[in-house]
C-alpha cells in the first residue's frame, strides 16, 4: 500500500488572500496553534499512559501505514480541517 500525499487534498477553491483577509488570518493561525497545542499535549499525555502499562507504543505509531478505510477517514477529516482555516480566513462561519 502507497501512503497517500496529504498534500493532495489541500487545494481550496480561493487562490489569494485579500488586503482584508488579515485579521481572520490571525485568527486561524491562532485556531490551529491552539489544536496542535491541545493534540500535542493528548499525545505525550497517551503515550506516558501506555508506557506506564508497559506499552511502548511511539515507535508504533511512528512507523503505522493506515488502511485503505481508515485513510478514507484521515483524507475526509484533513479535508474539513483545510476548508475550516480556509473559511476562517474568507471571514465565513463554519
Amino acid at each position: 500500500m502507497t501512503a497517500v500525499d496529504p498534500r493532495t487534498y489541500n487545494t481550496p477553491d480561493r487562490h489569494t488572500l485579500h488586503e482584508g483577509d488579515v485579521g481572520q488570518l490571525g485568527a486561524a493561525v491562532l485556531m490551529l496553534t491552539r489544536e496542535i497545542w491541545v493534540l500535542t499535549d493528548r499525545m505525550a499525555v497517551l503515550e506516558t499512559v501506555l508506557a506506564r502499562h508497559g506499552i511502548d507504543a511511539t515507535a508504533e505509531i511512528d512507523g503505522f501505514q493506515p488502511g485503505d478505510a481508515m485513510q478514507a477517514r484521515l483524507d475526509e477529516k484533513g479535508k474539513r480541517l483545510v476548508a475550516s482555516v480556509v473559511n476562517a480566513i474568507a471571514g465565513i462561519a463554519d
